[in-house]
C-alpha cells in the first residue's frame, strides 16, 4: 500500500521513490519526457506501466525496453497502481487524472518526479528557453563517448534507436530540465547550466519576471559548478548574481568560441578554455552559430563537472548526431530537400533559417504550425520577421496542446500579421494538412529546401511529403 496521503507532497514522493518495486502508472507516456522518465523509473526497479492516446513510435520503444504501454486512456489502467505520474499535457479533468484523485492514488507531475529522481544522482542539469535539448544531448554524447557511463533523460529521440533516456553505471545523470511548468525550480543538481532565458510558456508564467525567477531558483540550488551563456543578457545577468562561469562567443566568456569557419557541413572553431589552457579545435557537424554555442556549453560542462579533457570532448562532438526533429533531413531527392525541425519560438525559427542558409539553401519554402494559442498571441508580431529570407510560408492551424482558442492567437490572426509586415515573405493560410499537401507540389522547384517547422504534429507530414516528392512532377 502507498504511504499515507497526509505526508507533504515532496516527502511522499521521496518515500515512494525509495520504496522498492512500487507500481507506477504513467499517464501520457508517449510524450518524450514522460517516456524517458518511465524508462528510468523502471531501471530503478519500479513496476511501471504507461498509456497514451497516440505516439505509437514512443510507445513501441517503451515496450521494447520492458515497460508495458497501452494505446488509449482508461481509468482501469490505475487498478494496480500505487502511485501515478501525469504529463503536463493532460488537464485536471482528464479521465485518468480525475480517477486517480477520486481514488486517493498519489499523483505527481512529470517534472517534479524527474527533479526528485535527479536528487538521487550526481546530476548535470541543462536548462534554457532554447537549445537545452541539443546541449544536453551533446553533453550525454560526450560523457558516453569518453567512458563516463552516465544515465540520461532528454526531451528528444537520440540516435541510433530513438531513445530519450538511458541507464548508465556511474552516478552521473544528464537531464534536460524543463521550465515550462515551473518544475525547474525543484531541481538541486550538482551542475546547473543555462543556455538562455527568453519569455515563453505564457500558459504558466504571468510575465517575464516569473520565468526569470524560476531560473534564478534553479541556479541558486546547484551544489557544484554553474555555467551560463555569456551571449544571452538574461542568463548572463543571473550568472553574475550567482558567480557563475560563462561560455560563448563573447570576448568576456570564460570558455570562448572564436575563429569560426562555417560551411554547409557545419562549423569549425577554436575553443579557448579558461586559465590559459591550450586552445582546442572543434568541428560541429551541424550548421548555425547556435550549435557552436551548444557545443561550447556541453564541452565546458563535461570538463568542469566531470574532468573530461576538452580535446577528448571535441573529438566526441565531431561524431555527434542530433535527435529527431532537430534539423532532421526527411527527404533529399530530385534536387529538393525536406527538413523537419522542432523550432516553434521566433528566436528558434530565425536560428533555423540561418542554419539552412549556411547549409546551402538557395530558396526556402516553410510550412509552419504555430504551437499554442497563448504563444501565438503573445509573440505574434515576432513571427513574420523570423521568417524573412523564406520564399513562401504556408501557415497551418495552431497546435492547441489542450488550450482553447484565443482571439488574436489563431493562425488566421497570424496571417494578418504576416500581411501587415512589408518584410515578411508571401504567406498562405492552409486550413488543414491535406490542403498544404495539395498546394506544395505546385510551388517547389529544384534547389528548394522545404522546412516543416513546429513542435506539434506537423511531423506527420513527413512521410506523405516524401511520397509526393518521389511521385509528383517537379516544375
Amino acid at each position: 500500500m502507498p504511504p499515507s496521503l497526509s505526508a507533504p507532497p515532496r516527502a511522499l514522493l521521496d518515500r515512494l521513490l525509495d520504496t522498492p518495486a512500487t507500481r507506477i502508472h504513467m499517464m501520457g507516456a508517449g510524450g518524450i519526457g514522460m517516456a524517458g522518465l518511465a524508462y528510468l523509473l523502471s531501471a530503478r526497479g519500479h513496476r511501471v506501466t504507461g498509456c497514451d492516446a497516440g505516439a505509437p513510435r514512443t510507445l513501441a520503444w517503451l515496450r521494447a525496453n520492458g515497460v508495458p504501454a497501452a494505446t488509449g486512456h482508461d481509468p482501469a489502467h490505475l487498478d494496480a497502481a500505487d502511485w501515478a505520474v501525469y504529463s503536463p499535457a493532460l488537464a485536471p479533468t482528464h479521465p485518468e487524472r480525475a480517477a486517480a484523485a477520486a481514488r486517493g492514488i498519489p499523483l505527481f507531475r512529470r517534472g517534479d518526479v524527474l527533479a526528485a529522481l535527479a536528487a538521487r544522482h550526481k546530476t548535470l542539469a541543462v536548462a534554457g528557453t532554447h537549445g537545452k535539448t541539443t546541449t544536453s544531448a551533446m553533453l550525454a554524447h560526450i560523457l558516453r563517448a569518453c567512458g563516463a557511463s552516465p544515465s540520461w533523460c532528454i526531451g528528444g529521440e537520440l540516435p541510433p534507436d530513438g531513445a530519450p533516456a538511458g541507464a548508465g553505471t556511474s552516478p552521473w545523470l544528464v537531464v534536460e530540465a524543463d521550465e515550462s511548468d515551473g518544475s525547474l525550480a525543484g531541481y538541486a543538481p550538482f551542475l546547473a547550466l543555462v543556455t538562455n532565458i527568453e519569455y515563453d510558456h505564457m500558459e504558466h508564467f504571468d510575465g517575464p519576471e516569473g520565468l526569470v525567477d524560476c531560473f534564478r531558483r534553479f541556479l541558486a540550488q546547484a551544489a557544484g559548478p554553474v555555467l551560463v551563456c555569456a551571449d544571452d543578457p538574461a542568463a548572463a545577468r543571473l550568472g553574475r548574481e550567482r558567480g557563475a562561469a560563462t561560455y560563448g562567443l563573447s570576448p568576456s566568456a570564460d570558455w570562448r568560441a572564436t575563429d569560426l569557419h562555417p560551411s554547409p557541413a557545419g562549423t569549425r572553431f577554436t575553443l579557448l578554455p579558461p586559465g590559459g589552457a591550450a586552445p582546442v579545435e572543434v568541428a560541429v557537424p551541424l550548421p548555425g552559430p547556435h550549435n557552436v554555442l551548444d557545443a561550447t556549453g556541453a564541452i565546458a560542462a563535461a570538463a568542469t563537472a566531470c574532468a573530461v579533457p576538452p580535446a577528448a570532448a571535441a573529438r566526441a562532438i565531431a561524431a555527434y548526431r542530433p535527435p529527431r526533429r532537430r534539423f532532421e533531413t526527411i527527404a533529399d531527392a530530385r534536387g529538393i530537400r525536406i527538413v523537419g525541425d522542432y523550432a516553434h519560438h521566433p528566436t528558434e525559427i530565425r536560428a533555423l533559417l540561418s542554419a539552412v542558409r549556411q547549409a546551402g539553401a538557395s530558396r526556402i519554402l516553410a510550412l509552419f504550425q504555430p504551437h499554442r494559442y497563448t504563444r501565438t498571441l503573445a509573440l505574434g508580431p515576432d513571427f513574420p520577421p523570423a521568417f524573412r529570407g523564406a520564399a513562401r510560408v504556408l501557415l497551418l492551424p495552431v497546435y492547441a496542446a489542450s488550450e482553447p482558442p484565443l482571439p488574436g492567437g489563431t493562425s488566421a490572426d497570424l496571417l494578418e500579421r504576416f500581411r501587415a509586415d512589408p518584410g515578411a515573405p508571401p504567406t498562405d493560410l492552409c486550413p488543414d494538412f491535406p490542403s498544404a499537401l495539395r498546394l506544395l507540389p505546385a510551388l517547389w522547384q529544384p534547389g528548394d529546401w522545404v522546412l516543416l517547422v513546429g513542435a506539434g504534429d506537423i511531423e506527420t507530414l513527413g512521410p506523405p511529403l516524401r511520397a509526393l516528392l518521389e511521385e509528383s512532377p517537379v516544375p
